[in-house]
């Protein structure tokens, strides 16, 4: 099966202690397989779930500013991408801001998708190491 779109997103968090010291990431790749662009940052003391949110949202902003087409994400964070996608409720309150802002800057797009890939593609490999290569640099 060949799933067409104009973007393939990446996108991972992760924090040192849950919470602890914090970093999200992302990679782009065009629809010819090419890498578009990747960046990671710290992002201060945060959960995990906080950062895989975090990672999301920073990845469709920097997504809207190259297409407003067809995107598919992807992350290793199940309880996200459900989350996200509506088939799991959002029982942390301090979560639920995060999900809003995720749907919200996604509507822009003729069609997002959120997919579970797991943490063995290579990819998601990519941006995690981008992302504790970020929390080195700073130390953590």
């Amino acid at each position: 099966m060949v799933v067409r779109a104009d973007l393939f997103v990446y996108t991972d968090g992760a924090a040192r202690g849950n919470p602890g010291p914090a970093g999200s990431g992302y990679a782009m790749f065009g629809p010819d397989g090419r890498l578009l662009e990747k960046d990671a940052r710290a992002i201060g003391r945060r959960t995990n779930n906080e950062a895989e949110y975090e990672a999301l949202i920073w990845a469709v902003q920097r997504a809207k500013e190259i297409t407003r087409g067809d995107v598919r994400f992807h992350s290793d964070s199940e309880l996200m991408v459900r989350q996200v996608n509506g088939v799991y409720q959002v029982k942390k309150e301090h979560l639920r801001p995060l999900v809003d802002a995720v749907r919200s800057e996604a509507s822009v797009f003729r069609s997002f998708k959120l997919m579970y890939v797991p943490r063995e593609n290579e990819r998601i490999q990519l941006v995690d190491a981008l992302v504790n290569d970020a929390l080195d640099a700073q130390g953590f």
